[in-house]
């Protein structure tokens, strides 16, 4: 049974300071277009001294990138594995290199040979997301989610540069991608780290290893921490498994009436679908427009 929005009468004149929101079936519909009127929105909001803040499994710049001529955006990239404003890191959280040479590795074994699955390792950097399987076809399925993309020979010769110094950047995120279903690959490499890790299918298609207890929750906190807000000054929205961690970090939570039931049963209050634009209805209603 599809679930009834919460009347916006529920939730009138709270004083909103922080919106996080979720993309992929939230904010965006399911052509990955954004809802009507958007810039207007975010423009009232800019005026008011609210903070809107995109949380994706996306890449930071990526996010930047789909809000073009908005200077000084705040984002939460890769699952809460780096958290920027205006450009400057606000908190990150780099997964440890041994596990990072042992995924590198693992990938390698399961993607190789006649019987190997299609697929292949995405090491997400603060700077740069690092692919050792550079054919066209891999790299434009990765794209849409990462734009500042490095083909790499030696995924391993990047850890080493870090480790050494050579280079400034530093690993936040681990994410398998194929172009099939994504569970035996990610059963076969990612879900090995699953006891001292955070892992999760985050799509159709992926799936992603981080620090334990980094996730999008932990990045909403550190971003109220930052601003200075509390939780009942915070909205936050989504529609899927890697939101549930954002739903008890706001007073305002909203899962989105297309959203798995889990993220419906920890969420205080249901927003029409992400293909009738419901957070930019509820965000007007919570702005008073």
């Amino acid at each position: 049974m599809t679930p009834t929005p919460t009347d916006p009468a529920c939730y009138a004149g709270a004083d909103l300071r922080l919106a996080a929101v979720d993309m992929d079936g939230t904010l965006l519909d399911d052509d990955k277009n954004f809802p009507p009127g958007m810039d207007e929105l975010l423009d009232q909001m800019d005026a008011r001294g609210v903070t809107f803040a995109p949380a994706s499994g996306r890449q930071v710049w990526t996010l930047i990138d789909m809000f073009p001529g908005r200077p000084g955006m705040t984002v939460i990239g890769e699952n809460g594995g780096i958290v920027m404003r205006d450009g400057v890191e606000v908190s990150s959280h780099p997964v440890d290199t041994p596990t990072v040479r042992e995924a590198v590795r693992l990938v390698r074994e399961a993607t190789s040979g006649p019987d190997g699955i299609d697929g292949g390792l995405v090491m997400c950097g603060k700077q740069f997301a690092y692919v050792e399987r550079t054919d066209d076809e891999y790299v434009a399925g990765v794209a849409p989610y990462y734009h500042r993309v490095q083909r790499v020979a030696d995924q391993l010769t990047v850890i080493d540069d870090i480790e050494a110094g050579r280079s400034d950047d530093a690993i936040v995120k681990l994410a398998v991608y194929t172009p099939g279903p994504v569970a035996p690959l990610a059963e076969a490499t990612l879900a090995h780290f699953a006891d001292t890790h955070q892992y999760a299918i985050s799509g159709a298609n992926w799936a992603d290893l981080q620090i334990r207890g980094v996730d999008k929750g932990s990045a909403v906190r550190d971003l109220q921490r930052f601003l200075g807000v509390d939780r009942s000054q915070t909205a936050v929205f989504g529609d899927a498994g890697n939101d549930l961690s954002m739903m008890s970090e706001g007073d305002l939570s909203f899962a989105m009436a297309n959203a798995s039931q889990d993220v419906i049963e920890a969420s205080r209050f249901i927003a029409p679908s992400n293909n009738e634009a419901g957070v930019a209805q509820v965000l007007r209603s919570l702005l008073g427009l």
